[in-house]
């Protein structure tokens, strides 16, 4: 009988879950060791708790989360009363559509890491879970592949078949920008920590709005009646003043309703995408650009009117696309914004062209390893910032927890305009150029995001030294280019890889579909 394959992958977050998970529903029998350098196995850096509060909401609803062993409803309806009453939540509340903490959905994915973990056991895989175990570096051999660890004990040596890279985010402890020295968001106590006084927060996005409602608690609170929400500042704190600075001063849209499961769509579907991928690559951005325009101009031919005749073209769509979303307005606007999704909500009618474009930006996906670097650059330029823009939907406690804050004269948002800069101050904050002029804060919070990397950035220097092409884009299905007399493989679905050509790989679904791939691969080089 052959004996099981060792195959290694090194972080335990959603990426890495949802890779196990392929590979444990397979037909193929594994040993499989889990590496993870923290104590928190299954819910990775975004949903663990210490590096978030319980106030930092996820924007995916329950039903779009894909399950690992259950849907998150069924695992809320499974905990007793204590739990959901430690969550402020009765079992009435638990509803498919709802958003939850991220906390509380790596409390879900942990239990399910566990349970997927004990089913595969039951199957016959062999799996080693092992957290507060730090990889150092992986060398590929002419036998393996050979992981250097730094486990509680010490330094060990393993050896693997199979690697697959799952390390999550990566974010510097200390960013910088122009010659300004910011503050990271992770852990949220980093936020929490500043003293009141004003503070900058660059960038509107997720990131930014999870790192506003933290200062709005660290130095005050939320009066929740219903869905009014106020906010008072404590005593001693009321010299509390938050400006957001981004590019073009917008924030996401707050979440609206959509048909779920999707609605197919009518022009920019995956059969329609093939088709033009089969014509080749020449002209490729603009075919699936056209099909998204005649979806919008049918779903939504009023608001395409409105943006006028340039946004029919690549070259003005995005322009077109942010002068109507900065005509509406900023946070005076937000309000606004906010009533039309609760309606859209209530009546069930969804918002045509924010749902064509949500959709669209997937089906775009399927294209963008097959672009050719100009075009490649015409899309990170022209669209990526409008499909950003509309898949960031916000869930409404966040919104009425950030209009609180407006209301209350504490944040205001600012753009930075094309001749943005950045520097330290002498008295120890950071000035930023904004198209009002100069403005001084005593700290800036870095909010923009997870940033993309290269390949040659891999914290594994063997494994960076032996690859025939450190400089490759990391392309589907994820296998790292080795010299052949390298036996086995590493995949690599580290984030700030994979974004490199998958810019829309952070949600959820995404790392399901994404592990999936890995994982078929696997199982298919038996």
């Amino acid at each position: 009988m052959k004996s099981a394959r060792k195959v290694a992958i090194i972080g335990a977050g959603p990426m890495a879950m949802y890779t196990a998970k392929g590979l444990l529903n397979g037909d193929a029998l594994f040993e499989l060791t889990i590496f993870e350098g923290s104590d928190q196995m299954g819910c990775g850096m975004p949903y663990r708790s210490g590096m978030n509060a319980d106030y930092m909401y996820c924007n995916a609803f329950s039903r779009e989360i894909p399950s690992i062993t259950r849907p998150l409803v069924s695992w809320l309806h499974d905990q007793d009363d204590d739990f959901l009453d430690g969550w402020d939540m009765a079992r009435d509340d638990i509803d498919a559509r709802d958003f939850y903490p991220r906390v509380l959905l790596g409390e879900y994915m942990k239990s399910e890491f566990r349970d997927l973990c004990d089913a595969g056991r039951s199957a016959g895989h062999v799996i080693n879970v092992l957290p507060r175990h730090q990889v150092h570096d992986i060398t590929p051999t002419g036998t393996g592949m050979s992981l250097d660890i730094q486990t509680p004990h010490g330094k060990s040596v393993f050896t693997f078949d199979q690697v697959v890279v799952a390390t999550g985010h990566s974010w510097p402890s200390s960013p910088t920008l122009g010659q300004a020295d910011l503050v990271s968001p992770w852990p949220y106590t980093n936020i929490t920590d500043q003293p009141a006084g004003k503070i900058g927060v660059l960038g509107s996005s997720l990131s930014a709005i999870d790192v506003i409602v933290a200062l709005g608690n660290a130095h005050g609170g939320f009066i929740e009646d219903g869905d009014n929400v106020s906010w008072f500042p404590d005593a001693g704190h009321e010299d509390l003043s938050i400006t957001m600075v981004s590019h073009k001063g917008i924030m996401p849209e707050p979440d609206f309703y959509y048909p779920f499961p999707y609605e197919p769509l009518t022009y920019i579907h995956p059969d329609a995408v093939s088709a033009e991928l089969e014509k080749g690559p020449d002209g490729l951005l603009e075919r699936v650009f056209a099909l998204m325009v005649q979806e919008l101009n049918d779903a939504a031919p009023q608001y395409m009117a409105e943006l006028g005749p340039d946004a029919q073209t690549i070259n003005g769509f995005a322009d077109a696309y942010f002068h109507h979303r900065e005509t509406l307005g900023g946070l005076r606007a937000l309000r606004e914004s906010l009533n039309a999704a609760i309606k859209s909500k209530t009546l069930k009618e969804t918002q045509h062209h924010r749902y064509a474009l949500l959709r669209g930006h997937e089906n775009f996906e399927l294209v963008l390893e097959h672009l050719n670097d100009s075009d490649w650059q015409r899309f990170n330029d022209m669209l990526m910032p409008v499909f950003g823009d509309c898949y960031a939907a916000v869930p409404h406690i966040s919104v009425r927890r950030v209009l609180a804050l407006y209301d209350a004269g504490v944040l205001q948002i600012i753009p930075t305009g094309s001749e943005s800069a950045f520097e330290n101050t002498v008295s120890g904050g950071v000035s930023v150029m904004t198209i009002d002029g100069a403005i001084e804060f005593d700290a800036l919070i870095d909010a923009r995001g997870q940033a993309a990397a290269p390949v040659s950035a891999l914290p594994f220097p063997s494994l960076v030294g032996a690859m025939v092409d450190p400089d490759q884009e990391v392309q589907e299905p994820f296998e790292l280019a080795l010299p052949s007399k390298v036996q086995g493989a590493v995949y690599c679905l580290a984030m700030p890889q994979i974004l490199k050509r998958h810019p829309f790989s952070q949600g959820l679904a995404n790392c399901d579909a994404l592990g999936r791939s890995v994982a078929k691969h696997i199982l298919g080089d038996r």
